[in-house]
């Protein structure tokens, strides 16, 4: 529902403004410490910066801060004694805290900068770090910054703008022209390159970083020699350059030179055990030589990888490179493509790893964009058998039929007797339509069946496969009057009369199957359903049950019996069948996922998180496996990695629709908007296409990518059907848009063409953002005297009244909600509040109820916060506030806060908090109360 919300403010007239009546129990005090020791022990700490000994700086900076953690210079100093310990995610965090307690840009973007870049955090150092506009040494600094986080970013004509303009900031150093340098080999101009670092050799003839330039630029056109040359320059002049050992390692490798390249990696790993570039190298070292130390030496490189944020290596192609050789070694293909994808848009002439990402893809289920990448590929090397099988293989997901049978017949003229590429053949033929010349390559790939029932079969399961459920039937009927005892091919035969809708028919030959073979648990398992779909759930236990007396490892009944299980509301028995299911086939990832899930519903977050994570460890590329984990990491709260699992998830399910809107879902639950987007793209080619189509649609009006979204609803318009959800859509659109004239139309006509709860709730919405709002009450009224039991248009009537201040109809509206929705936690917070206004009773244990209900919502930890202040005991409700406060940052629950720590004495605590609304500017109701609250404080 949108443009409602589930808190209210009893703000406007004074006599509503109850809370602002409260009597002091206690004179405000002040915090007692000496700004004379503070003082001291900041002079201090900067003698320990000036003598080197960052350690014991940091040590004197948080004794002060420790003190007031509002001392500025303290706050900007100690973030610039962590970068120089080598902290700089310490360094981060206290410079970001320092800008936030007003400290000047010009001081700490600098060694903010320093510090993002220092942890390739590229797109945040861009997106804070902004030169102030006049030339100063601090500009230059910060030019120089942006280049490199521009450059790094792959921006090198915004790299190249930073770079000229911190040569004109200052023309002697050598650092602008040095990254000019880099952006000129990053685009194949190496002599302008070379010139560059020739003038930065004129004007500091023993600069490091200008000899390994120098190496770098030689090393990218092929002169390994002359580039080992400068390396050496550059280590004479300082041994310990670390990066110009790396260098020279990977040149003496690709040369052959084993002991040399390790000699050189060895020496990093000592001064550097963290170096990803080191531990990759030493890794290759080892594969190429099928060196026993390979695994270990992998799984080292993924530990250190794993330390990297997906955005910082989406950045460089180095660790692009890195990250998707180690995961595709790893059998990770969802990450090795992510970062396939990236390194090839920025490195497209590296063959090797654009056919590297064309299997990946293939791998991944994403047959579309797997031809796409290896079509070109195959042209280029049209003798390439692997590259043709993969392409075929592509062609035939995507059911480009034509394309896979000229791809195949290709390949087979290359390998005549390969029986894989015989049956793909013969699939794409079957595809074509062209059946007869499919059974001919099918006889042949199975040549090693004597009577041929397994081509038939085959046969049978592709022409399924290829939507031709008629000819499949034909295929196999005529096969079962030839082998009509076997339970295998009776048991297609039930399938496949199932596919087309021959429920009778499949029925008798799933039976006929059973009788020949009783124990053949498919046909048995297959006929439970049947009963299932039936509505015969206890025939269908019967049978499940007597399946697995007999088959004790049949996990698809026994997730059977857990599904019927769950329907009869019976957990715990529904947790016994599928621990059964897992503890007969561990590798039965369907029934370890409902199992996880199942855990997390019981609340038992910690074991869910276990499971989820030993069944990932088995099934790296299962998408219902990832998408569990990401599950169990989000209950536990570990909200990145949720996140990230949840993107591997979607790339991993395919073009499975029900699971592309879940996964969808809960991507735009935890804020995950892009990724969310993506997701909903991919599922509009699913069978969940219009579900997704009206989530994107929504999506897109959130993010503001309102073009995008007019064109979706214009589409939708096309529908003759869609009409009436095309305006709600527009109504959304304009709403969200700021014009609430035009979502008023929009509502409106759809509320004409079809009068719909969606429609009567958008319209309030839109004349609420006109300031008509006893316009939207009337408009609810009219719809839920018509519609009495609409629950969501009556929720959004009972909160219009509490925004009219029409408490008594608000409260009438209110208890007649709970009574029909008893559960609600937000219904009975609002509703706690309105007793407690009344002075009923009943308001403290109706909010208790509303937090039991709801432990974490924020609306009931301050409902029941605020009441029990009100009742005189402001130490007993702070942490419910604070709590409250820390998850949704609402200005009342800290305008209740800043009242409850003014009761207790702490009347700075509460100015500050105070002065935070002031300053939000919101929301408007609030602010003159807040105002005069806080001019009646005392002066500290």
């Amino acid at each position: 529902m949108t443009g409602t919300s589930a808190r209210f403010h009893l703000s406007a007239p004074l006599r509503h403004a109850w809370w602002l009546i409260l009597t002091l129990l206690c004179a405000p005090f002040a915090a007692a410490w000496s700004d004379e020791s503070a003082t001291a022990a900041y002079e201090v700490g900067l003698a320990h910066m000036n003598q080197g000994d960052a350690a014991g700086a940091i040590s004197q900076f948080q004794k002060v801060i420790q003190q007031d953690a509002n001392h500025l210079p303290a706050r900007v100093a100690l973030g610039a004694a962590r970068l120089k310990n080598g902290d700089a995610a310490g360094a981060e965090k206290e410079l970001r805290l320092a800008l936030a307690l007003g400290a000047a840009s010009e001081a700490v973007f600098p060694l903010l900068g320093n510090a993002l870049l220092a942890q390739r955090k590229y797109a945040a150092l861009l997106d804070t770090i902004k030169s102030p506009g006049t030339p100063t040494a601090d500009n230059f600094e910060i030019a120089v910054l942006r280049g490199r986080a521009q450059f790094e970013r792959g921006e090198h004509a915004l790299a190249t703008q930073d770079f000229e303009r911190a040569a004109l900031l200052a023309p002697e150093r050598v650092e602008p022209l040095l990254g000019q340098a880099l952006v000129a080999t990053a685009e194949g101009r190496y002599e302008q390159a070379e010139t560059l670092i020739a003038r930065s050799l004129q004007l500091a003839p023993d600069n490091v970083e200008a000899w390994f330039r120098k190496g770098e630029v030689l090393r990218e056109q092929g002169a390994d020699n002359s580039a080992l040359a400068a390396y050496a320059a550059a280590l004479q002049r300082d041994p310990h350059a670390l990066r110009v050992r790396l260098a020279r390692a990977s040149v003496n490798f690709n040369l052959g030179e084993r002991d040399a390249a390790l000699a050189d990696v060895e020496f990093v790993r000592r001064r550097n055990p963290q170096d990803l570039s080191a531990a990759f190298l030493r890794w290759q070292i080892f594969q190429r030589a099928n060196d026993e130390g390979a695994a270990a030496a992998l799984a080292d490189v993924s530990g250190k990888l794993s330390q990297y944020a997906d955005e910082t290596i989406a950045s460089e192609p180095l660790l692009l490179r890195i990250a998707a050789l180690v995961h595709y070694a790893n059998h990770d293909l969802v990450r090795a493509d992510k970062y396939l994808a990236r390194y090839v848009t920025l490195r497209p002439n590296d063959t090797a790893m654009r056919r590297l990402r064309g299997e990946v893809l293939l791998n991944l289920g994403e047959a579309k964009d797997a031809a796409a990448t290896l079509g070109p590929l195959a042209r280029q090397e049209p003798g390439n058998l692997d590259i043709l099988r993969a392409l075929g293989q592509a062609y035939l997901q995507t059911g480009d039929y034509s394309e896979a049978e000229s791809v195949f017949s290709q390949a087979v003229k290359l390998a005549p007797t390969e029986h894989p590429l015989l049956a793909s053949l013969a699939l794409a033929r079957v595809g074509l339509g062209s059946v007869d010349g499919a059974e001919t390559g099918l006889a042949d790939a199975v040549a090693e069946d004597r009577a041929g029932r397994g081509a038939q079969m085959l046969l049978t399961v592709l022409q399924l496969k290829a939507g031709a459920p008629e000819r499949a039937l034909a295929t196999i009927e005529a096969l079962a009057q030839r082998d009509g005892r076997d339970q295998r091919v009776l048991n297609l035969l039930g399938v496949t009369r199932a596919s087309n809708d021959d429920e009778s028919g499949a029925r008798q030959a799933f039976a006929a199957a059973l009788r020949s073979a009783p124990e053949y648990t498919p046909a048995a398992y297959n006929l439970a359903q049947l009963e299932l779909a039936a509505g015969d759930t206890p025939a269908a236990r019967a049978r499940l049950e007597a399946l697995v007396a007999r088959n004790p490892r049949a996990g698809s009944a026994l997730l059977a019996l857990a599904d019927i299980a769950l329907a009869d509301d019976d957990r715990a028995g529904a947790v016994r069948w599928l621990e059964k299911a897992v503890a007969a086939q561990p590798d039965a990832v369907e029934a370890q996922a409902q199992l996880v899930s199942l855990k997390l519903a019981l609340g038992q977050h910690n074991d869910a998180l276990t499971a989820a994570s030993r069944m990932v460890e088995r099934h790296p590329e299962n998408a219902l496996a990832v998408e569990a984990l990401a599950e169990a990491q989000a209950a536990n709260q570990h909200r990145d990695h949720a996140l990230r699992h949840f993107r591997d998830a979607a790339r991993y399910a395919g073009f499975d629709g029900a699971q592309l809107m879940r996964i969808a879902r809960r991507q735009a639950e935890l804020e995950d908007y892009v990724e969310a987007r993506r997701t909903l793209q991919k599922a509009t080619n699913s069978s969940a296409s219009d579900e997704a189509r009206d989530a994107l649609i929504r999506l897109e009006i959130q993010l503001g990518e309102y073009a995008s979204a007019t064109q979706r609803i214009d589409a939708l318009r096309e529908d003759d059907t869609g009409n009436a959800l095309a305006n709600i859509m527009l109504g959304e659109l304009e709403l969200r848009r700021g014009d609430a004239q035009a979502a008023i139309n929009a509502y409106r006509a759809a509320q004409a063409g079809a009068p719909s709860t969606l429609a009567a709730l958008g319209l309030a919405d839109a004349l609420i953002a006109s300031k008509d709002l006893a316009g939207a009450a009337h408009s609810l009224e009219q719809w839920t005297v018509r519609h009495a039991d609409d629950v969501d248009a009556s929720h959004a009537l009972a909160l219009l009244y509490l925004r009219l201040q029409r408490l008594p109809e608000a409260r009438d509206l209110h208890e007649r909600l709970v009574a029909a929705l008893p559960d609600d936690a937000a219904l009975l917070a609002n509703l706690a509040r309105l007793y407690q206004l009344d002075g009923d009773q009943r308001a403290r244990p109706t909010a208790a109820r509303a937090l039991q209900l709801a432990p974490e919502s924020p609306l009931a930890q301050d409902t029941l916060g605020w009441i029990i202040v009100t009742e005189g005991n402001a130490e007993g409700g702070l942490e419910l506030l604070r709590n409250a406060l820390s998850r949704d940052g609402n200005p009342l629950t800290r305008y209740h806060l800043a009242q409850a720590l003014h009761e207790l004495g702490r009347s700075n605590e509460a100015r500050t908090e105070l002065r935070k609304i002031l300053k939000a500017g919101q929301p408007a109701e609030l602010l003159a109360e807040v105002q005069r609250y806080y001019d009646t404080m005392p002066a500290p």
